[in-house]
């Protein structure tokens, strides 16, 4: 596929894997999948991504291949009986095998948080199978780059890789909140870390984002932002896990205001109230017939 986004863009995350860090995205029931995803659409949310093993780099969270593709199948199958293509369905994994099992229920997206370090074979699936790739730019080790430069550089080196196997379909995330993978205890379900996360993580990841549009002109690719809940708004502010969304939203309204391509978010709902908002004041910089014309167009029953 060619994904056509419509920036700032929200895509939902789902969760059929009951490790998951947030449980408010962990989907156990199909009444309860299909429920959300109801009121998603109808609040104009149409990406879903879709994890069937967490890849939240603090917790142990490795299960064996057949769990998480049973997981993801369920899920994705529900999705694509119950909603046809009014979803854009979106996977989270890395590994091939999982991909490729899933990918024949009828997918959009791999979402890679690990930018074809871990196997570049994921790419092949994404092109026997036509699909998009959002590929997370990290790391192997850390480096003494300015962070910025380090997702750049990071960034190129899964691009070039994608398109030598002939994937073309590209989107960018900054992998907000992961650390560099030779510090992730996730990768292999024994692996031992002596640090969980980069030395200075939570100013790392607040100078990334202050810096996003930086990324993305000099990459020249759409660019997915997923910083919904994450650790470092937790660890600045001083918050739980509950009460993480005030800085949560105002983290995406930032990225809505700049125009960030995609927004990956737990409280996606919440979230595209704030995008439409942000949008219509964007909209409305001439007279004021123009903005209540252009209002009205682009949102029914608009102020």
């Amino acid at each position: 596929m060619r994904l056509r986004l419509n920036p700032p863009e929200v895509m939902a995350v789902i969760n059929v894997s009951p490790e998951s860090f947030y449980q408010g995205s962990v989907k156990s029931s199909e009444a309860e999948l299909v429920n959300f995803v109801n009121r998603a659409l109808k609040a104009g949310v149409r990406v879903f991504d879709v994890g069937g093993m967490s890849t939240a780099p603090f917790k142990r969270t490795w299960v064996p291949e057949d769990v998480e593709t049973s997981r993801l199948k369920w899920a994705v199958g529900i999705l694509r009986r119950e909603f046809g293509d009014k979803v854009i369905i979106s996977v989270d994994t890395f590994r091939p095998r999982v991909a490729s099992e899933v990918a024949r229920l009828g997918i959009d997206i791999i979402n890679d948080v690990t930018g074809l370090r871990y196997d570049k074979s994921l790419g092949g699936v994404a092109r026997e199978h036509g699909l998009t790739m959002i590929l997370c730019a990290r790391e192997r080790t850390q480096s003494t780059l300015n962070p910025v430069d380090a997702v750049i550089n990071e960034a190129r080196w899964s691009i070039n890789t994608a398109e030598s196997m002939g994937v073309y379909d590209l989107v960018i995330d900054p992998c907000i909140g992961f650390p560099p993978l030779d510090r992730d205890q996730n990768l292999e379900p024994n692996r031992q870390v002596a640090k969980k996360r980069y030395d200075d993580w939570p100013y790392r990841d607040i100078y990334v984002l202050a810096n996003i549009l930086r990324i993305r002109r000099e990459l020249g690719r759409p660019i997915c932002v997923g910083v919904s809940r994450k650790g470092f708004i937790r660890e600045l502010l001083g918050v739980n896990m509950e009460e993480s969304i005030w800085g949560t939203l105002s983290l995406h309204a930032y990225l809505a205001y700049v125009n960030v391509d995609l927004i990956r978010a737990h409280d996606a709902i919440e979230t595209l109230q704030a995008v439409k908002m942000i949008n219509m004041v964007k909209s409305c910089g001439g007279d004021y017939s123009s903005c209540i014309e252009t209002i009205r167009k682009a949102y029914k029953g608009g102020a």
